[in-house]
């Protein structure tokens, strides 16, 4: 990837670079340095003042610091929007982008049988993108395909660059066939950690999708040797637009539990007879991912939960202390567990130590077995995955290194593979370095691997206890994950200024016929499967014919009227919803309370799992729980003594998270009763104004309209904080357009597929 070259233009997070002189004269060197962070000046890079926070504020009598600095940033943003026509950019025939990503549909090997698929560069999973922090990242997505598509760029904060967050009708219009829409990536450093990146239309993720890994601008709080990605994800033998189709059709199909889940883009699902050799099927995709590991060596995992629909289990033979250390791109305390539970959407990593090879020798083992479970479905869908350990007797050949090659299309070619920059030697962190951990009870012993009469075929049963209660599930690790100092803490409860409550579960349309599931008996569709100039099917149509954010950057409106709070507090049918805008609008200065509630089914009074995701940078994710939310039920939740804290009375302060799960607690109710909540709390600041979609990451679910838009901020406030690259508007406001730049030459990065 190329990156640090003039194409890298130093920006603010008025998404331009603002060259602003004050006398700084009496403030400290940490304040000045701060705003200089924040203007994205080098040290070493220019000889101006930075603006003195202190000197500006002067006025600003009896603000707290962060209140002050928040009013400090005000100031500024009419400045940087008025010197935002400067940009340096020049997008043309010599522009290069990073990065080159091509989307294709194309026949590939899954889970040993051929299916029609959207991928990323010829493969599946998408070739691994790295990301430097504090850098700007241009890629360029070509839509080779025949059916629109997008690129979201999922756990990144895009509030730099929100018309390259990827959401079509959102934030940008789908990219057309034979069309290309330039991304703009600027990471902040408090972003660094486990991402992936995914088509945001219709069923295109399962199989357009890749991790994305923002590195460590400085050394990582803990310290390990190397590192892998587990990347998890659904199979569906049918084609996306067959699922697109059944799911909006009257009456509707539901696709169930997928026919295998996918490991690194093997399934694991070989025959498991001990007569059936594993190198008997028609191929290696549905062979066992094998990760090849040193004894007495310490991992990072990095698991990413790129999953259509499955709530995934694992655990690994012979361990039972996997340390957690990161959550959605948040570091937090380590917390100790013998399994990881994670969604779509959800992203971990955990420390493994390996075995050392005395206890190997010991436990008579070359190898163990990673075993997968669905949870929350129909049934049980089981995969395997191997650790393979590099010792005198095995056939490993060196650190991390998969065995098969990945699913590629017949004709790709992808180049060598770009590595990731070596992280600098791990070193303390003062204000971090107590880490308490979080212990759960292990399950009952489990029966070893060696019950098999070789243990180089798939066990023909479970070896792992993995929990199956879904007590169980519902409190995996709840009220347990602290996000480390560095990124703050979560809006108190007495700075909420206003409580959204969403109630959102499947319904029937008694006047359509159309299966759904609305927030609030509202649903929110994209409609961007389809070019736009045909036409769909009544409950399927897109909810804005023109994206909210092209729509506001154009001339302040969405549906022709500016987003109005006062009209959304007004709705008595659905407080916080506007209904001509079709969007939820919040002003700068609040701080909500988001609640998601889970209703029964109407009709069947069933109940489901919702991994919910907001677009527009991490929340505060403040727990969950049973029946109907009540504050005073809640607060007694956060104050219980927790498993890393016993003082009774200490309150747990939230975590960081971009996706967390909205459970059931009963398989079945009233229809439309309420049994089950999660709660979030978002500020609303000049830093994450824009348009951001929330919405369950379940694609079945999205498709059927499980969507919401949220508008933070002002149209006046979003223009003046984000704007395309001048010069190339009429490709980001025109459906059929190339977004923003022009053709490129030779020299760019083509990724190569993952392996």
């Amino acid at each position: 990837m190329r990156v640090g070259s003039e194409t890298n233009v130093k920006r603010n997070s008025a998404r331009h670079l603002a060259f602003v002189e004050f006398d700084t004269r009496g403030c400290s060197q940490a304040t000045a340095r701060a705003l200089e962070i924040w203007l994205n000046i080098p040290q070493d890079q220019h000889d101006l003042h930075i603006a003195c926070i202190d000197a500006i504020c002067s006025a600003q009598s009896g603000l707290r610091p962060s209140s002050r600095l928040g009013a400090c940033l005000s100031f500024l943003a009419p400045i940087i929007a008025l010197v935002s026509s400067t940009r340096l950019v020049k997008h043309d025939v010599d522009f290069l982008p990073d990065i080159i990503l091509r989307v294709t549909v194309e026949t590939i090997n899954l889970n040993c049988q051929q299916r029609l698929s959207t991928l990323v560069n010829g493969t599946y999973p998408g070739p691994p993108i790295y990301l430097e922090p504090e850098q700007t990242t241009w890629i360029r997505v070509y839509n080779d395909a025949d059916v629109n598509t997008t690129i979201h760029w999922h756990g990144l904060s895009q509030n730099l660059f929100p018309f390259s967050d990827g959401s079509p009708q959102a934030s940008q219009w789908p990219i057309p066939p034979g069309h290309f829409f330039d991304y703009e990536l600027y990471p902040p450093a408090d972003m660094a950690g486990t991402l992936f990146y995914h088509s945001h239309v219709g069923f295109q993720a399962m199989t357009a999708s890749g991790p994305l890994i923002v590195n460590d601008a400085s050394a990582p709080p803990y310290t390990y040797d190397d590192e892998f990605i587990l990347f998890i994800g659904d199979f569906y033998p049918e084609e996306d637009e067959a699922i697109e189709a059944q799911l909006t059709a009257v009456p509707y199909t539901w696709t169930g539990d997928p026919s295998a889940l996918q490991i690194n883009g093997q399934s694991g699902d070989a025959p498991s007879s001990p007569q059936i050799p594993l190198d008997s099927p028609s191929d290696s995709s549905c062979q066992p991912y094998e990760f090849d590991v040193e004894p007495d060596t310490t991992y990072r995992v990095r698991v990413i939960g790129a999953t259509a629909i499955s709530l995934v289990t694992f655990g690994i033979e012979d361990y039972d202390n996997l340390t957690i250390i990161e959550t959605d791109s948040s570091y937090v305390y380590p917390a100790e567990t013998d399994h990881i539970q994670v969604d779509s959407g959800q992203r971990f990593s955990f420390l493994l130590q390996t075995k050392s090879p005395y206890d190997l020798v010991q436990l008579g083992k070359t190898s163990s077995w990673i075993q997968f479970e669905t949870r929350a479905g129909d049934g049980v869908v089981t995969a395997w995955a191997k650790l393979n350990y590099n010792t005198p007797t095995s056939e490993a050949a060196g650190p991390v290194a998969r065995r098969e090659q990945s699913h590629t299309s017949p004709d790709s070619n992808p180049q060598p593979q770009p590595q990731p920059q070596p992280d600098p030697e791990p070193q303390s962190v003062s204000d971090e370095s107590s880490f308490p951990t979080s212990p759960l009870p292990s399950p009952s012993p489990s029966p070893s691997s060696t019950q098999n009469a070789n243990s180089n075929f798939i066990p023909s049963s479970p070896i792992i206890a993995l929990p199956t209660e879904p007590t169980d599930i519902s409190t995996w690790l709840e009220y347990t994950f602290r996000t480390l100092p560095r990124y703050g803490t979560a809006p108190s409860s007495s700075s909420i200024t206003r409580r959204v409550i969403i109630s959102t579960g499947q319904i029937l349309n008694q006047t359509t016929g159309n299966t759904l599931f609305p927030s609030n008996n509202e649903v929110w569709f994209d409609g961007a499967s389809t070019p736009l100039d045909t036409p769909l099917g009544l409950d399927d149509d897109p909810t804005t014919p023109t994206p909210y954010l092209v729509e506001i950057l154009g001339n302040g409106t969405i549906n022709a009227s500016p987003p109005d709070l006062d009209r959304a507090l007004a709705n008595a049918a659905s407080p916080g919803f506007d209904p001509l805008s079709h969007t939820y609008p919040a002003r700068i200065g609040e701080v909500l309370e988001i609640v998601w509630q889970n209703s029964a089914s109407q009709p069947g009074g069933v109940y489901g799992v919702h991994p919910m995701h907001a677009h527009g940078g991490p929340y505060w994710d403040m727990g969950s729980g049973a029946g109907v939310y009540s504050p005073a039920a809640h607060e007694a939740l956060l104050l219980e003594p927790q498993a890393w804290d016993g003082t009774a009375g200490v309150a747990w302060n939230g975590s960081r998270r971009d996706t967390t799960m909205l459970y059931t607690y009963d398989s079945t109710g009233w229809e439309e009763e309420v049994n089950g909540w999660r709660v979030w709390r978002v500020e609303i600041t000049a830093a994450n104004v824009g348009v951001w979609m929330i919405h369950c990451h379940i694609l079945q679910h999205m498709i059927m309209g499980q969507q919401t838009v949220w508008v933070f901020g002002t149209p006046e406030e979003i223009v003046a904080n984000s704007a395309p690259v001048d010069g190339n508007l009429e490709g980001y406001f025109t459906y059929g357009g190339d977004v923003v730049g022009k053709a490129g030459s030779d020299g760019v990065t083509l990724v190569s597929k993952f392996s």
